[in-house]
């Protein structure tokens, strides 16, 4: 099973810290994972070097090859974002260092990301290529089997992550997901959680038990928004830990003293729960605070739970709220 457990650590919990990461920190932390008998971590975004803005956002060749050389065991995995532009600029001369590349795709993108996809593997046949579809709960279920059946005839694709970027999907939204991808894409699946609403543990559970292979999972579960799937949790819960150590203590004194990440006030992932109780995305909180400054809580408690896709589309069911009755 912690062969296809992922840490994704520095990639999503890089949204707390703008990825500052050094190179002590991302070494320290492949070594305590390899400690804990994980394999596989997601290092970073690889970016064009005019996008580059930090080792871990944006991954240089040289980055790549210490961390191979100073953890050769160790799985690497990126992520390219197919919006950025300049693709093959962001992968020049990483490629053979990377054993996972992924993808991260809206509806929009999933075309584009096929042709990445295919381009690469007529390069380096012998990297796995990740598509992952995010923010899932946006989508009704037939628009997300339409979106899986166009990744599904993909031979360039080993595996279909779906992303509940906003941690939105309950439990029983995630048994209905995973088994209608089943039915669609022979690729191997993978979930990625969010933890807003306190269930990250039991639907990456759910996600296993109904055909996933891959789980993505964080220390102290940092990560963009309401965080991810604790590694501590969730190894403890399948009694997965290293015999011998209480793994929720060894993590919080690791990353005290190795990872440059807090989680948000409490005020405000009270209001990330709030809004994923809607299926509002958590990353639209700020908008929202300034429009609504003084009742943004009453307002959101009021909507209707909806697949928004656009923060216009939250805008205008508040303001239907907020609206006079003629």
């Amino acid at each position: 099973m912690l062969k296809t457990i992922l840490d994704v650590t520095l990639r999503d919990g890089g949204y707390l810290n703008d990825w500052q990461f050094s190179w002590e920190n991302a070494n320290h932390l492949l070594a305590f994972l390899h400690q804990q008998g994980l394999r596989n971590i997601e290092v970073g975004f690889v970016r064009s070097p005019q996008l580059q803005t930090t080792a871990v956002n944006g991954c240089p060749p040289e980055f790549l090859a210490k961390l191979r050389q100073f953890h050769p065991d160790m799985n690497l995995v990126c992520m390219l974002n197919p919006a950025d532009g300049d693709w093959q600029a962001a992968v020049a001369d990483k490629l053979e260092h990377i054993s996972l590349l992924r993808m991260p795709c809206t509806a929009k993108l999933i075309d584009h990301a096929l042709e990445i996809a295919h381009a690469i593997k007529q390069q380096y046949n012998d990297i796995r290529i990740s598509l992952n579809l995010i923010c899932v709960s946006s989508y009704s279920l037939e628009e997300i089997k339409g979106l899986l059946s166009r990744i599904a005839v993909s031979r360039d694709v080993d595996i279909v992550y779906l992303a509940d970027s906003r941690g939105a999907l309950y439990p029983s939204d995630v048994q209905t997901l995973i088994s209608s991808a089943r039915e669609i894409c022979p690729q191997a699946l993978g979930f990625h959680a969010h933890d807003t609403q306190g269930y990250a543990i039991r639907n990456s559970d759910r996600a296993v038990a109904y055909g996933c292979e891959w789980i993505d999972v964080t220390l102290n579960s940092f990560g963009l928004a309401g965080g991810n799937t604790s590694l501590e949790g969730y190894l403890t819960h399948h009694q997965l830990q290293p015999e011998g150590i209480d793994l929720e203590v060894a993590v919080r004194e690791f990353c005290q003293d190795h990872l440059p990440l807090t989680h948000p006030p409490l005020a405000v992932q009270q209001l990330y729960r709030k809004l994923a109780e809607k299926n509002i995305d958590p990353v639209w909180s700020q908008q929202l605070e300034e429009k609504y400054t003084n009742n943004l809580h009453d307002l959101v408690s009021r909507v209707s739970r909806q697949d928004y896709k656009t923060l216009e589309s939250v805008l205008g069911a508040i303001d239907t709220l907020r609206s006079p009755v003629l």
